[in-house]
């Protein structure tokens, strides 16, 4: 019975023991095909994170997906032209917009072309985030011939500052006469067509014409009418006698006498007798003096009476501006019924005779 227990128990240990050596293999087996197999999926695995770093460095920085580089191409309208066609030329400039573009500035003849226009475009944004500047030329020649327009140079400024010039090839374009074949002079112009003559057009305009013209003329009419002022009604003339004697009373309310002007006094009022005797009898009297009026009153032969009055009254209006004589208060009133004697038409009997006492 020992036997047969000890017996039973060696197989049982026996079997647990191959049973965990079992396990053991396989264990090592998985592990050995998990280590073959790691090796065939790690380059896939790096392959797609190299393929989403580029992806998100693309996405941070567009610039980065851009060309850094600059391209210039021109293009023409035509390359078969005659003499005097304006030639369309475009040069175009394709850059990222961190770079600047300037084109050189022209003159008025580029080579045998003459320039006839030249202006850039508006700058085109393209669908790869690139900008385009075009500068449009407008060229003719006047002679045939093959002729090139020569290559532009156009400056690239990057934003560090570093500047490249890229330069174009010339293009080559013949220019023709308007001449063809074997014809050596120009054909004759087609015949003129005739056309019917219409005269409403003209008759409208002449109608029209006169409507304004009549309208200007009722235009001045009424403002006419409107500034045309009253007529003003004539002064009456005032005689010879009423100009003397307002002018005696004007100098009477100056008050010369009473203040001891005796001088201008006489000086004003011989002055206004000379210039009525004058006007009444036709005799220059401005700036003459006594001596030579009382001669031109005698060419105009005035009665001895009143050629004496008057003579007396200048003389003795002298003596008080010349002579320094001061007449009294008599003498003066006796002076002003003189004067208003003579403009009054007075004979000298109804005057009394002017005693004057010269004192030296």
């Amino acid at each position: 019975m020992r036997g047969m227990k000890s017996l039973r128990h060696t197989i049982t240990r026996t079997n647990r023991g191959d049973l965990s050596c079992g396990q053991a293999c396989c264990s090592r087996r998985r592990e050995e095909a998990d280590s073959a197999s790691l090796p065939r999926r790690l380059p896939k695995t790096r392959i797609l994170g190299v393929l989403v770093a580029c992806w998100l460095l693309l996405c941070v920085n567009p610039a980065l997906s851009q060309d850094t580089k600059a391209q210039l191409k021109t293009a023409v309208d035509a390359t078969t032209v005659t003499i005097g066609d304006v030639v369309t030329v475009k040069r175009s400039v394709k850059h990222p917009e961190t770079l600047k573009i300037a084109f050189p500035p022209l003159g008025t003849s580029l080579g045998e072309w003459t320039v006839r226009s030249s202006k850039p475009l508006a700058p085109t944004k393209l669908a790869d985030g690139s900008v385009e500047d075009t500068l449009e030329l407008q060229l003719a020649a006047y002679k045939t011939g093959d002729f090139e327009i020569p290559a532009l140079n156009v400056e690239t400024v990057k934003t560090s500052g570093e500047k490249e010039v890229l330069a174009s090839e010339p293009i080559k374009i013949a220019v023709q006469s308007v001449l063809t074949g074997n014809q050596d002079t120009l054909k004759d112009l087609k015949p003129q067509a005739e056309i019917e003559a219409d005269y409403k057009p003209f008759l409208f305009f002449l109608a029209a014409l006169a409507s304004a013209a009549y309208l200007v003329y009722r235009l001045v009419q009424y403002f006419k009418r409107r500034k045309r002022a009253p007529i003003p009604k004539p002064e009456r003339v005032r005689s010879a006698e009423e100009i003397a004697r307002e002018a005696i009373e004007r100098l009477l309310a100056r008050k010369r006498v009473e203040q001891g002007h005796f001088k201008q006094f006489y000086l004003e009022l011989s002055e206004i007798i000379k210039r009525f005797l004058g006007s009444k009898l036709g005799v220059h009297s401005l700036e003459r003096t006594t001596e030579e009026f009382t001669r031109d009153l005698r060419a105009v032969s005035v009665p001895s009476a009143e050629y004496r009055m008057i003579r007396e009254f200048l003389e003795g209006c002298d003596l008080v501006k010349f002579a320094k004589y001061w007449p009294g208060a008599e003498e003066v009133e006796q002076t002003i019924a003189r004067a208003r004697a003579m403009i009054d038409g007075t004979t000298e009997a109804s005057v009394k005779p002017l005693e004057v006492e010269v004192t030296r």
